[in-house]
């Protein structure tokens, strides 16, 4: 890293259509001749004498270099990030470099671009103004690129003020952290350190999950064929009824609450152990008022939901892990009683029979930015705490 006093730090506005090439081609035609290229090399020839001769230019196009690279054209994005490099590089390797630090703290600051591209601002930024990253990283707590970043720094924070004996300001931290982490280890770090100081903190609550289900299944689906298959939960949800199910079984809706902390659902042990299956899920929601909320939810192999009969999210996605916030989708909740159906389909064995066939579930409701909203859960109660 090069000694902040080596370099100069340009503070006002590039003005990008002023350049213009080695040869006098005008930049903004070359950033097009990049934008042309494609797959299978499409445009490779054209774009490699456009890098080549953008190459050529300093330090001040590279605004207008983070600016192009927020595209969905991979291929593109790819050769305006090389000569990106290659124009950092020069300039890093001078006695005393220039950049234009204004136009890099903007894009590491909007939201409006790519993650990929505020991080490498963000990682220039951390050569020539080391200082930014926690001043930007202390505004963005609900940023989508940055939260984790943001959290990070709030637990260590925390940790660093309980090692100075200041256990108000360890406590408010580590309750800043726990509102708007949504990895799951650090919302667990959270919790075990506010434990830790003698406080009692439920993730349940704190993130919106739903824990008290009846659950329904196996219903056989043969292969892959379950999130095709309609089973008659989907057309009328009967908590009295009974089924058929798989391997001639009779079916009832069974009353249960997971113990676990992020609100999983082991489905191997609360339904079956089984393969190439189908299980529902379903409860009533109390809702304080009419609201349009969040849906995060995600599931082993896969899962639809209904919210007051209307599907609200379908994903068929098989040997797929149950992750935190996995999927998000938008449900309206009417004031009073909601109806929430969850199918949960389990696919075949892994052809590495060594991979453990799991069958899971978790699903939270919440708003926006991810934070919980604590529903009441009207199915009977399972617990005197209740």
């Amino acid at each position: 890293m090069f000694h902040q006093s080596k370099i100069i730090i340009l503070l006002g506005g590039f003005s990008w259509l002023a350049s213009s090439s080695a040869v006098g081609q005008p930049v903004d035609e070359l950033f097009k001749t990049l934008a042309q290229t494609g797959p299978q090399a499409s445009g490779s020839a054209d774009a490699q004498q456009a890098s080549d001769t953008l190459m050529t230019h300093g330090v001040e196009i590279l605004p207008e270099l983070l600016a192009a690279m927020d595209t969905t054209n991979i291929v593109a994005a790819n050769w305006y990030r090389t000569v990106y490099q290659i124009i950092v590089r020069r300039e890093l390797s001078k006695q005393k470099p220039q950049f234009p630090v204004t136009e890099l703290r903007a894009c590491a600051r909007d939201a409006q671009h790519q993650g990929r591209v505020r991080r490498l601002a963000l990682a220039l930024l951390d050569e020539i103004d080391p200082a930014f990253r926690n001043e930007l990283l202390r505004h963005m707590l609900d940023d989508a690129e940055f939260r984790h970043d943001a959290v990070k720094l709030v637990l260590d924070t925390g940790n660093q003020a309980q090692m100075a004996n200041q256990s108000e300001l360890a406590r408010e931290k580590y309750h800043q952290a726990l509102r708007h982490a949504r990895k799951s280890e650090q919302v667990t770090r959270a919790v075990d350190l506010l434990r830790s100081m003698g406080e009692e903190v439920r993730i349940i609550d704190q993130m919106g999950f739903v824990t008290r289900w009846y659950l329904l299944g196996p219903f056989d689906a043969p292969n892959t064929s379950g999130f095709d298959t309609v089973f008659p939960p989907e057309n009328e949800t009967n908590v009295d009824a009974t089924y058929d199910g798989q391997n001639g079984q009779t079916l009832h809706w069974t009353l249960t609450e997971t113990p676990d902390r992020m609100g999983q659902l082991n489905l191997i042990q609360l339904i079956a152990a089984t393969k190439e299956a189908v299980g529902y899920a379903y409860a009533e929601l109390d809702s304080p008022t009419e609201q349009t909320v969040q849906i995060r939810c995600g599931a082993d192999d896969n899962l639809s939901v209904w919210v007051n009969g209307e599907k609200v999210f379908a994903r068929q996605q098989w040997l797929n892990g149950t992750r935190l916030d996995r999927f998000t989708a938008t449900a309206n909740l009417k004031k009073g009683r909601n109806q929430v159906l969850v199918k949960i389909c389990q696919g075949p064995q892994h052809v590495n029979p060594s991979v453990p066939n799991n069958w899971s579930m978790q699903l939270r409701f919440c708003d926006e930015t991810g934070r919980g909203i604590r529903l009441t859960n009207l199915l009977p109660s399972l617990t005197k705490s209740d």
